[in-house]
């Protein structure tokens, strides 16, 4: 039997969403009945496994810190789940999938070596997609007319765009099926002795466990750092077109019994400016110009975790200021971390920021536990639901 990590479960999975150590979640499901309250982290872009512990770990350390005064009140079961998040890698967890290789592995070197073979390669991949959503539709049009104007000198920034198309429709797909064939299952047959869900999900990660809500889980809090997918996904109708995005249902039908919580930065390069660059900027509004072409290549080029969720009238607060009012009671806030997260790593910007006391107690607070208050966040008041593992957060 695998070592288990003594302060939280490491579920890896595989790229289509299975189980690589089944062991993990039976070591999970003996783990659950003890917790009041389990905190589950998915990471983002282009980790390994032992990079996605180590992250783990940080982002747990941090997050304890902000439970301590809690301490008397709720057991925490932290759990971590690693994908596979790099589209030209062969990690541990890609080599334990009996699947055909990753389709995207080798492209860089195909870019070097016969470039004049990239270009049909990549559009065939890319018109192979299917978008399930309209956001998602515009994201892939706008993909598709840069393959097909591009000549093979001009391929590389359109073979990274496919590159985190494909990822980010992995991290959609390995989600839904982690809360339907794997955690759901577990939850469900614990029935009233299951402990309260909290989804936390950083970048990539945050489409994985939105997904997992769309497969099944019923959280009680859905907590989105700085999340690399549209901003209109929540939206009731995105604008530009006569559709609902893709995770609409998850908010209309109360699918998070709390409230969805969405953190972001303006200092976030990655989805500022690297994710308008690699879903089409005014790739839309070319081919379609006028109000209409505008609007569609606005939604395109708009990241969740650059501008918060569009199209859903959620309010919009500062990080620091919520650690003095605490977060209103509404389905979805949209949470402004630029005074926090605000690094000005290479070409990403603040992407990776997440590791501060003040966005671990808000996890906390959108998880319930916590309250603002003038002098820093305190435990909410004990009542009889509070008290109960699936009482309301």
């Amino acid at each position: 039997m695998r070592p288990v990590d003594p302060d939280f479960v490491l579920l890896p999975l595989t790229r289509d969403g299975r189980l690589a150590d089944p062991e993990a979640l039976g070591q999970l499901a003996v783990r659950l009945p003890e917790a009041t309250d389990c905190f589950l982290f998915a990471h983002g872009w282009l980790y390994e496994r032992q990079e996605a512990r180590q992250e783990a770990a940080r982002f747990f350390s941090l997050l304890d810190g902000a439970l301590a005064p809690l301490r008397d009140r709720i057991t925490p079961l932290r759990v971590a789940v690693h994908w596979p998040s790099k589209p030209f890698a062969d990690d541990e967890t890609a080599r334990s999938t009996p699947a055909p290789p990753d389709l995207l592995r080798g492209v860089g070197d195909l870019a070097r070596s016969e470039p004049g073979r990239l270009a049909p390669l990549l559009l065939a991949m890319a018109e192979a997609e299917v978008p399930r959503s309209p956001e998602e539709e515009l994201e892939l049009n706008a993909l598709l007319r840069r393959l097909r104007q591009s000549d093979a000198r001009g391929l590389l920034a359109p073979a990274h765009a496919l590159s985190f198309w494909v990822m980010k429709r992995r991290a959609g797909e390995v989600g839904e099926r982690l809360g339907r064939e794997h955690l759901g299952p577990v939850l469900a047959k614990l029935g009233a002795k299951a402990p309260r869900l909290h989804l936390i999900g950083h970048s990539f990660g945050a489409k994985l466990v939105s997904s997992a809500v769309l497969g099944g889980l019923f959280p009680h809090s859905l907590t989105l750092l700085l999340g690399a997918f549209s901003a209109f996904a929540f939206a009731a109708e995105v604008p530009g077109t006569q559709g609902s995005g893709l995770y609409h249902h998850v908010l209309a039908e109360g699918r998070v019994r709390g409230r969805i919580t969405v953190l972001y930065s303006s200092h976030d390069r990655a989805l500022g400016s690297l994710y308008p660059a690699v879903t089409g900027t005014n790739e839309v509004y070319r081919a379609d110009p006028g109000r209409l072409g505008w609007t569609r290549d606005v939604v395109a080029r708009s990241a969740l975790g650059a501008v918060g969720a569009h199209g859903v009238g959620a309010p919009s607060m500062d990080l620091l200021e919520a650690q003095r009012t605490g977060l209103p009671e509404r389905p979805l806030v949209n949470v402004d971390g630029s005074r926090v997260a605000r690094a000005n790593e290479w070409l990403v910007g603040a992407h990776r920021d997440i590791y501060h006391p003040e966005i671990a107690t808000l996890i906390a607070m959108a998880a319930g536990l916590l309250q603002g208050g003038a002098d820093g966040p305190r435990p909410r008041p004990i009542t009889p639901l509070t008290l109960t593992k699936g009482g309301a957060s």
